[in-house]
């Protein structure tokens, strides 16, 4: 499945003698105006903005495209699409490759799994197109019109003899910036072993005892610290997990993700663009449907999926099964508002439903609970609660 993403065209604030900017090229995004714009969209994970707004801010075109599971070339094809068909845009693009840990040899990496037999043979394609070449890209136009363009718009390169609506492009991969990304399951436990071997002294684990302990504290560890062994990966365990050694040289920036958090799960239900709540908001908006979420019932929302370990995957589907009975009863019905509290979200009542003459009474009901929540959380409040 091929997935291709929009370019990046965000407004940048110009420099200038008044402007308070530093001097930053104005077709440009600063590394730091790149991480203001993932902020909307990726909620936590700061030090993995940092490294890619860093090596983004090098590319001289946001135009970016997705690839998981097709041939090697064909991403350069959806780049290229991207890109309006314009060979020397895309090749200053940049190709986000995902599910990039299955490309791990048969028989190798840390969880025992046995992996595609042809995953040595991408690495060894990609690594032609990381190093730099040349790809021929052949194009067809559809029967609809669309395809790349015809004459010589585009930045065509070349026409095809013998299909006459096939046109040849040419494109450089010598200044794409390629962006792998994968679950790499297994993967900890391979660093766990590396750092065990260096274990020393009295009652030091044993070289396979930490893969299977989430306590386990490397060397030099702070007191009581609880070790990420995805924050402390090296190239050489990318190869023991499955690469070849050239393919792990040519990506010189590692960067791992946190788990999410409660904190986190909870701004991503409600602040990111196009969150959760505001999906669902509008699509009882269209019904004439007002539908509201109270304070702890969100809480509750993030923490069924902390501990269920779907991460932000996982809040559609409690959302959905949440869900699933007002958005059959509501629409067409005499229901105008429904209000899903903390007792709803426990599955201790049903969500809550007035009619459009019950305005006062269901936000009577949703500011009760979400003031009395906040009197709970609020400090004064524990500070009264602690003098008695």
């Amino acid at each position: 499945m091929v997935r291709t993403q929009a370019a990046f065209q965000k407004e940048v604030p110009v420099p200038g003698p008044n402007s308070g900017l530093p001097d930053w090229n104005p077709s440009l995004a600063s590394p730091r105006q790149l991480v203001d714009y993932l902020h909307e969209y990726v909620v936590g994970q700061p030090r993995a903005k940092k490294i890619l707004s860093v090596a983004v801010s090098d590319a001289t075109s946001f135009t970016q495209a997705g690839y998981v599971g097709d041939d090697v070339e064909m991403c350069v094809h959806r780049l290229l699409q991207s890109a309006n068909w314009d060979p020397h845009r895309a090749a200053t693009g940049i190709i986000y490759i995902d599910e990039a840990d299955k490309l791990a040899r048969r028989g190798a990496g840390g969880d025992g799994m046995q992996r595609d037999i042809g995953g040595e043979g991408v690495q060894q394609s990609l690594l032609r197109m990381m190093e730099g070449s040349v790809v021929t890209i052949n194009a067809n136009k559809g029967a609809d019109g669309t395809g790349p363009p015809s004459n010589s718009e585009g930045g065509r390169r070349g026409r095809n003899n013998m299909t006459p609506n096939q046109e040849t492009f040419q494109v450089d991969t010598s200044n794409i910036l390629f962006i792998l990304s994968g679950a790499f399951v297994g993967l900890d436990h391979v660093v766990k072993r590396r750092i065990a071997k260096g274990s020393i002294g009295f009652g030091a684990a044993p070289i396979n005892g930490p893969a299977d302990n989430d306590n386990f504290v490397p060397f030099f560890t702070k007191n009581g610290e609880k070790a990420d062994p995805w924050s402390l990966v090296e190239p050489t365990d990318l190869v023991t997990y499955g690469f070849i050694p050239e393919f792990v040289s040519r990506l010189p920036v590692i960067s791992s993700l946190k788990a999410l958090t409660i904190p986190d799960l909870l701004r991503i239900l409600t602040e990111v663009k196009g969150s959760l709540v505001s999906q669902y908001t509008a699509l009882f908006g269209y019904s004439g449907v007002d539908i509201r979420f109270t304070t702890p019932a969100l809480r509750e929302i993030a923490k069924l999926a902390k501990e269920r370990g779907g991460g932000a995957r996982g809040l559609r589907g409690i959302m959905e099964g949440l869900l699933l009975d007002a958005m059959y009863e509501a629409p067409g019905s005499g229901i105008r508002y429904v209000l899903i509290n903390e007792k709803v979200v426990k599955g201790e009542i049903p969500a809550l439903y007035w009619s459009r003459g019950d305005g006062s009474a269901f936000w009577n009901e949703f500011y009760a609970e979400d003031n009395m929540d906040h009197e709970k959380s609020s400090p004064s409040n524990e500070g009264h609660s602690s003098g008695i």
